[in-house]
């Protein structure tokens, strides 16, 4: 039987300042249990923002250690890395006997059970390839009907007027011009906005889903670990001794 309360374990992969806003934070755990704690931790080195393979690259080992680190000194029972590009999860689910999840995963999962045909709203044209590596590896690529950019930096999002009528143009282009029935918005920092997007674009006529990665993430967390389950020891075998 799963625990009443849980503690699940948040870590931002990046260094920026203010990143995380206290709206942010209540749209992310909108769909949690309420005894459902959330430690917020940050890494203190890696990359500012992550944009790119290199940005992932150099946060990865931060986001892992200090996921190992935070889960040896307190009780935890799940982890999200907050990043759409997964940076540090694989890593961390071999040192971990707890369910670790990123951003990119959890959004894509969900999403399949909505609709056929995926679209995939994220933020530069240099982040489209790191998403195409996960959904090569994930095995899905027959249900992704596109992946569009907003051309906006990961700090732009911040510019609400700015993000929706970007989302809006997009997630129109990707229903009408290449055929998505639900609409993911790949990046994590997108928060606060599905919402009203939802609204927008059944005003134009299409009823389609739209899913925040980070609400998605952080709400698949917490079902893992109210079920006991976490990742294969097959897939995911503990580091062997040096």
């Amino acid at each position: 039987m799963g625990k009443d309360k849980l503690r699940l374990l948040h870590i931002l992969p990046v260094t920026a300042e203010g990143i995380m806003s206290a709206e942010a934070e209540e749209d992310m755990r909108r769909y949690l249990a309420e005894g459902t704690e959330v430690v917020h931790r940050q890494v203190t080195g890696g990359a500012e923002t992550i944009q790119c393979e290199y940005d992932a690259a150099l946060s990865a080992p931060h986001a892992a250690e200090l996921a190992a680190e935070e889960c040896a000194v307190g009780e935890i029972d799940g982890v999200f890395i907050d990043c759409f590009a997964d940076p540090g999860v694989r890593a961390a689910r071999e040192r971990l006997e707890l369910p670790v999840m990123g951003g990119f995963e959890p959004a894509i999962y969900l999403g399949l059970g909505l609709g056929d045909n995926l679209g995939i709203i994220t933020i530069r044209r240099n982040i489209v390839p790191l998403i195409r590596g996960g959904i090569a590896r994930a095995g899905v690529g027959g249900r992704i009907a596109c992946v569009r950019t907003l051309d906006m930096s990961v700090l732009e999002l911040r510019e609400r007027e700015k993000l929706m009528e970007r989302l809006h143009r997009e997630c129109l282009e990707a229903i009408e011009a290449d055929g998505a029935e639900v609409l993911i918005l790949g990046c994590t920092a997108a928060v606060g906005v599905g919402g009203e997007l939802a609204r927008l674009l059944r005003a134009d006529g299409h009823d389609v889903p739209v899913l925040e990665a980070a609400q998605c993430a952080l709400a698949l967390t917490e079902l893992y670990a109210r079920m006991g389950l976490y990742q294969s020891r097959v897939t995911y075998m503990a580091p062997p001794g040096k």
